[in-house]
């Protein structure tokens, strides 16, 4: 790593620029590449590879154009967003752009390794006007020490990019299931918080220079006993609310920068209350993309159609999580900031 402070007044200005004036994230993820082409691809009855990309970047605009300037940035991607949609992005928004290839590399039975993009970089985030670099990172605890040493080393990599240019480094953990275990079931509901917690705690170590932690919700209220009556609900349950609580506390304890949680495509009413339960815990705020987006598809490929919806379910639907992030805890606050007074002599 670079001996550049980790929180250099490069890094402070360009997070500052990613929050509200009270220092609160409220973001938009617009980055998606493969479940947009999945998604494009079921909406039209084509393959995947016969989705064009001039139409990834069709509805990456609209979406953008409609919703970025109800948020306090953006993250986009640097192949099909960015360079197409910076014009609509308001001037006073964040930017934050995706490092990884999208998707996985598969190693072994389970486990997933995380690729850098071929000809982007730290560097190049900089040059273009972006105040992040975002990356997206796999991560299980059991996975073998050769999967951990590669996750390990690119986190290194971009973390030491973002000391030398003085760009924040926002990084995004994914958790998997291993073995048995299966997304989408009430096991795998039972297993997360403690997955999410580990890998708060994992990547909160200073030899990774991360600025910003983007976390699951460290729990799945479709099995929550206190959201039963809910459209959303599964009919199972895993657990209470005081436990899903609790989890939240625990990634808390475990974050050693601030953090923000991403929405998982799911619903905004279930959306909503994860982001409510984590500001409480100390969350600074989130970056939600399907949650609020996904529907938009549903006008594919009517541009009218899409800004439609758009207008009509994605904009209340965030202004609403944004709403629910007013209990967050704006990031000046964490107890890593707060301990490093130079940090806001700004």
């Amino acid at each position: 790593m670079s001996d550049t402070p980790r929180l250099a007044p490069g890094k402070v200005r360009r997070l500052r620029r990613l929050a509200d004036a009270d220092g609160r994230f409220a973001m938009l993820a617009i980055d998606q590449r493969g479940s947009l082409f999945s998604m494009i691809a079921a909406r039209t009855g084509r393959a995947e590879a016969d989705v064009a990309d001039a139409e990834m970047t069709a509805i990456k605009r609209v979406i953008t154009e409609a919703v970025a300037p109800l948020a306090t940035a953006v993250l986009t991607d640097p192949l099909f967003g960015y360079p197409h949609t910076a014009p609509v992005i308001p001037a006073d928004c964040g930017v934050l752009v995706a490092g990884e290839v999208t998707g996985y590399e598969a190693a072994g039975d389970d486990e997933r390794l995380s690729t850098l993009i071929d000809g982007w970089s730290v560097a190049e985030t900089a040059r273009q006007g972006a105040d992040a670099a975002k990356l997206l990172l796999w991560h299980h605890p059991d996975a073998s020490a050769a999967t951990h040493a590669h996750q390990r080393a690119v986190a290194e990599e971009v973390g030491a990019a973002c000391a030398e240019h003085e760009v924040p480094f926002v990084l995004e953990i994914v958790t998997y299931p291993m073995g048995a275990v299966r997304k989408g079931t009430a096991e795998w509901a039972r297993v997360k918080p403690s997955l999410v917690a580990d890998a708060a705690a994992t990547f909160s170590d200073p030899r990774y220079g991360v600025d910003l932690l983007k976390l699951e919700f460290p729990a799945d209220l479709k099995y929550v006993e206190d959201y039963a009556d809910q459209p959303y609900a599964s009919g199972e349950v895993a657990y209470g609310l005081a436990e899903v609580r609790a989890a939240c506390e625990a990634v808390d304890a475990a974050s050693g920068v601030p953090w923000v949680i991403l929405s998982a495509g799911v619903d905004p009413a279930e959306f909503v209350e994860n982001v409510r339960l984590v500001g409480e815990a100390g969350a600074s705020g989130f970056l939600c993309g399907r949650a609020v987006w996904k529907r938009v598809v549903d006008g594919f490929p009517s541009e009218a159609a899409m800004r439609e919806i758009a207008r009509e379910i994605s904009v209340p639907a965030f202004e609403q999580i944004r709403a629910a992030n007013a209990g967050a805890r704006p990031w000046t606050a964490h107890p890593y900031v707060a301990g490093v007074p130079s940090a806001l002599a700004l």
